[in-house]
């Protein structure tokens, strides 16, 4: 257990960046409310353990809290580029307008010398940053040319839904601008959202998308030329929401994801041996019973060579999710 289960207490959407022996945790935590989804008074928080102590995680303090500029912290998506820079993407959420988002960068080093950079990590509006409007989802990626690759979705001018977009910045963050259009929500009779990116070898990419049509097939394009253009989405087979990829040492991918296969909503993990062109279900780490929305996201990172640990919220029929950790392991050479 990460994070238990407070009553009246809403822990949600863990994500995780590894340094070396260190793991890194972002997560929202808020106040239940019955009126608005995922609660409300939302704060962003870091904490960090040892890859050796998975027991002991290290509450490092609250990184954002509504002020003047946000009246709700929703996503704490964290990320690092080559051991240099952590990013952190969070969100201003209401239901009852349109949401804010906001990009931050630390320079790592700072950040482990002293838990007072904590509070200092400067945030701005995504879009005084973006010539594209972005709600974002999974890890910003790296190029071997260092450019920075963020994913996200948003409306285009010319669409009626959202689609999945690519935003690229070649400057470390300080600016980004629309790279990719993965797949037209429009054109795909559907409506496309979430993904995160996995990279097959240099300049070569593969990305899971989240479909919002039943029965929730995840949708898999690939790019070959660093993201500018993608082949024709088709299904995977993973039935869900959320996917959130890493890349193993044996250059197998594996995908965590709200699954949604079962009779109860779950923890689903996924493998490709193929490059990200075929995908297995290999089980459910864990289910719940409460809402659907109010449990699934997670992410996961490399432990050892064949171990890895995945992070994830969970809910029962109270709505006051709590966040847990599991460790799982593949069979040397074998999925």
């Amino acid at each position: 257990m990460v994070i238990p289960k407070e009553p009246g207490s809403y822990h949600s959407f863990p994500t995780l960046i590894r340094d070396g022996k260190t793991l890194w945790m972002a997560c929202r935590s808020a106040k239940v409310d019955q009126h608005q989804m995922h609660g409300f008074d939302g704060i962003v928080r870091l904490f960090c353990a040892n890859v050796k102590e998975l027991t002991c995680w290290q509450d490092c303090g609250v990184i954002f809290e509504p002020g003047n500029d946000s009246s709700n912290e929703i996503d704490a998506i964290l990320s690092c580029s080559l051991g240099k820079h952590i990013f952190l993407i969070t969100r201003d959420y209401d239901r009852s307008s349109k949401s804010t988002t906001f990009f931050s960068r630390r320079n790592l080093e700072n950040l482990k010398k002293s838990y007072s950079e904590i509070r200092l990590w400067g945030r701005k509006p995504l879009k005084e940053l973006s010539d594209t409007e972005t709600t974002c989802f999974g890890h910003i990626q790296e190029t071997t040319t260092g450019q920075l690759l963020m994913p996200g979705y948003g409306l285009l001018l010319s669409d009626e839904k959202p689609s999945p977009l690519l935003l690229a910045s070649d400057d470390g963050g300080e600016s980004w601008t629309l790279l990719s259009v993965l797949a037209r929500s429009d054109k795909e009779g559907t409506l496309l959202t979430e993904f995160s990116l996995g990279n097959i070898e240099d300049g070569k990419w593969v990305a899971l998308v989240r479909n919002e049509t039943p029965p929730y097939n995840i949708m898999c394009t690939q790019s070959n030329d660093e993201g500018r253009t993608w082949s024709s989405i088709s299904p995977t087979g993973l039935m869900g929401h959320a996917p959130m990829i890493i890349k193993t040492e044996n250059g197998e991918f594996l995908v965590l994801y709200r699954d949604l296969s079962e009779d109860y909503p779950g923890i689903g993990i996924g493998m490709s041996t193929h490059g990200g062109l075929c995908w297995q279900r290999l089980g459910c780490l864990a289910s719940y019973h409460g809402d659907i929305y109010d449990g699934g996201y997670g992410d996961l990172v490399a432990i050892s060579e064949r171990h890895f640990l995945a992070v994830y919220y969970l809910c029962d029929e109270d709505a006051s999710p709590w966040i847990e950790g599991a460790v799982f392991s593949l069979a040397a050479g074998n999925s």
